[in-house]
C-alpha cells in the first residue's frame, strides 16, 4: 500500500529526504514545499559564489522543480510557504507566493 508524505522545506534536508523517501518506496506520493525558488542548491560552494570565484548564482542551483518530477516522481513546489501544520487533520495550510493563493493540502 502506498503511503503520501508531505515535506516542509527543500535545499539540502528536504530534498535529501524527499529522495530517500523516494527510494524507499517507488509508489508513495511525495509533496515537498519549499518557500524559495530552488528545489536544491549548493550551500558548500555559497563562500565561492560570495568571493567572487563563481560569478553566477545560477551555477549553484543543483535541481529544478522539472528535473525532480522527472528524476525522482517527486511533486516540489517551490515558492510555496507552509504557513501552519494541522497535526489532528493532517493538514498544511499553504500560501503560493507567486498567485498570493492560500490552499489547505491534506495528507490523507
Amino acid at each position: 500500500m502506498s503511503k503520501k508524505y508531505l515535506i516542509v522545506g527543500g535545499v539540502a534536508g528536504g530534498a535529501s529526504a524527499a529522495a530517500r523517501l523516494r527510494r524507499l518506496g517507488e509508489d508513495d506520493q511525495i509533496i515537498m514545499f519549499e518557500k524559495g525558488p530552488n528545489v536544491s542548491f549548493s550551500n558548500c560552494c555559497l563562500p565561492y559564489h560570495l568571493s567572487g570565484q563563481i560569478k553566477k548564482a545560477e551555477d549553484l542551483v543543483l535541481m529544478d522543480p522539472a528535473k525532480f518530477s522527472g528524476q525522482y516522481n517527486i511533486d516540489a513546489r517551490v515558492n510555496n510557504e507552509v504557513l501552519s501544520i494541522d497535526r489532528e487533520n493532517k493538514a498544511l495550510q499553504v500560501k503560493d507566493l507567486v498567485s498570493g493563493e492560500v490552499y489547505i493540502r491534506h495528507l490523507s
